[in-house]
């Protein structure tokens, strides 16, 4: 798309002879319209000035504009309010998560001390010595 030296100023955000100096000085190039007035193709200002491009032409208010910016807005403000639930959910479900990680690990200690306690002494181990004849203690004389 090509614009005039006015426009394309005017999306620059800078003077007409701003770009005049631009395009003496070779940084910006044009063509001549059928009409013989310059033009500017977008492609070759958003180079220079990026944000040339995606600003948005001045739009006069009309009903259908009204309208349909009406109905953006109420969809922009039902998102929002989709939004802040989605966000309490999300707090209500971490805190509600970190609940069960705190009865798990209550549960997980409870359970380790009752398998503890509930564990059989360890048997005292004999010595294999002690069964041999010479391992034996003589028995006393009654006397």
């Amino acid at each position: 798309m090509k614009v005039s030296i006015s426009e394309a100023a005017r999306r620059a955000g800078v003077r007409r002879s701003t770009i005049y100096r631009k395009l003496d000085a070779g940084k910006l190039s044009k063509e001549t319209g059928e009409d013989g007035q310059p033009l500017i193709d977008l492609s070759e200002l958003a180079r220079i000035y990026p944000r040339a491009v995606t600003a948005r032409p001045d739009t006069h208010a009309t009903p259908e504009n009204k309208a349909e910016t009406a109905a953006l807005q109420r969809e922009i403000a039902l998102l929002r309010e989709l939004v802040d639930g989605l966000k309490q959910d999300k707090e209500r479900l971490t805190d509600a998560l970190d609940r069960e990680q705190e009865e798990r690990r209550r549960v997980q200690a409870l359970y380790e001390r009752e398998r503890t306690l509930a564990m059989p002494a360890p048997k005292e181990a004999r010595r294999s010595w002690s069964l041999w004849p010479w391992g034996k203690k003589a028995p006393e004389a009654a006397g």
